[in-house]
């Protein structure tokens, strides 16, 4: 029995691991864009992913971006690792830092996927993983569409979807 582990076993407390190792990841599925433009939630955004005070026509350049995403991670992880109590390998940690990056802190911590990780279930978690890639589906006036129950209607988005087994990839 082998009993070293190499850093993609290594599972360390949320908290402990910083948050810049998910930067390219996010990098990667967010993109770059210097000039804002709302996003497909209709959320003004700019550089990576960035959606705080972004007004209309603001530009930035790379280096802001850089910063902008940075500064976001480490807040994103400084507020969901009072949620997260379970050790995670840093291909977990990303993947679950990416999520709540992407759809808010507020919908992972209270999510059933986060309960299975804590709870250490990780095959369902990773099922959990693609209910987030969903969003409301609306009519060509903006309004959101409900079924006969009166139940928010949704739809798979193929992007969020790719984005979502990639982070599954992940763990």
């Amino acid at each position: 029995m082998n009993h070293s582990t190499s850093n993609q076993e290594e599972k360390l407390p949320f908290s402990q691991w910083n948050p810049l190792v998910a930067e390219n990841f996010v990098k990667e599925w967010e993109g770059l864009r210097l000039k804002a433009y709302k996003c497909s939630a209709n959320t003004l955004t700019i550089g990576y992913g960035h959606t705080k005070n972004v007004k209309p026509g603001q530009t930035i350049t790379k280096q802001q971006a850089d910063k902008y995403l940075k500064d976001d991670l480490t807040e994103h992880a400084e507020a969901l690792s009072k949620y997260v109590t379970c050790k995670l390998t840093e291909g977990q940690y990303i993947a679950l830092l990416d999520l709540a990056f992407n759809v808010g802190v507020g919908a992972v911590a209270k999510s059933k996927t986060l309960e299975l990780l804590n709870a250490g279930k990780i095959e369902e978690a990773k099922k959990g993983f693609l209910s987030f890639a969903k969003q409301k589906m609306k009519d060509k006036n903006g309004n959101i569409l409900r079924d006969e129950h009166r139940r928010i209607m949704y739809e798979v988005v193929n992007g969020l979807m790719n984005r979502r087994k990639a982070e599954v990839a992940l763990m």
